[in-house]
């Protein structure tokens, strides 16, 4: 055989081929006209230490073949003992589930966020008259309730307004609120603060700095006491200052 049949036989396609099981990279490398070509290998590896390894382990004719795990057959039944090895065509590795038996899909814990308005709604005891006394839409400004103010040794007045909110210390938010007290007679006399003329009042100031102070209303009861009278859009009330509530209905004194 001559040169040039040595050198055809050496540069048969199937060498130069990527995708070809002989392909043979030492003579692409010296090759003068070698086109890469477009079909994709049967096997890409991740990485140069991969491709190390497994030129290692198998040789460069063995680079592009696709390694089989399967290619070891099955143990067949014994006979004799059934129950020693596995049946053909089960995995050995591979365990069956029951449907109930299978994972749950768990719901990621979420912290139980605890407010003014989950107290109300579980409220007990005295508590829970006011639950039901608070307005709806259905009973909107029909719900009254009359809150009395202790004093240091009396009642100091009453308060009637609809309730909006409460919590454990017995704080009542109210709305549309009207304030009653009673106080004795007496005449201002001449301030002198900070050079205030006499007819500049803390309610002129207050206006001033853009705060609206409630009207005051007056009313002469006896020769000493008087009754006063004031309507609050919105009110907090402590709970250290009641003394008794009571529910009444719609109804302005």
């Amino acid at each position: 055989m001559t040169d040039t049949n040595i050198e055809v036989e050496s540069n048969t396609p199937e060498e130069l081929d990527v995708g070809s099981e002989q392909f043979n990279p030492l003579r692409a490398l010296y090759a003068a006209d070698f086109k890469v070509t477009e079909r994709a290998p049967k096997v890409l590896y991740q990485n140069l230490a991969a491709f190390e390894s497994a030129l290692v382990k198998f040789g460069v004719w063995q680079l592009n073949k696709r390694q089989k795990n399967n290619d070891v057959p099955p143990k067949a039944t014994n006979s004799k003992n059934p129950f020693s090895s596995v049946s053909i065509g089960e995995p050995s590795s591979e365990r069956r589930f029951e449907p109930h038996q299978m994972p749950i899909e768990g719901a990621p814990k979420s912290k139980y966020q605890r407010n003014l308005f989950t107290h109300m709604a579980g409220a007990e005891g005295p508590l829970a008259l006011l639950q039901k006394h608070l307005p709806t839409a259905e009973k909107l400004g029909q719900m009254r309730l009359r809150v009395y103010l202790r004093k240091e040794h009396t009642i100091g007045g009453r308060i009637d307004g609809e309730l909006v909110a409460f919590d454990k210390q017995w704080n009542l938010l109210l709305k549309n609120a009207v304030e009653v007290w009673q106080r004795r007679k007496y005449k201002f006399g001449e301030q002198k603060i900070c050079s205030t003329p006499a007819s500049d009042e803390c309610s002129n100031r207050l206006r001033r700095m853009g705060i609206t102070v409630p009207e005051l209303h007056v009313k002469s009861l006896n020769r000493k006491n008087v009754q006063l009278r004031r309507e609050i859009p919105q009110l907090m009330v402590r709970g250290e200052n009641i003394a008794l509530i009571t529910f009444i209905n719609n109804s302005k004194e």
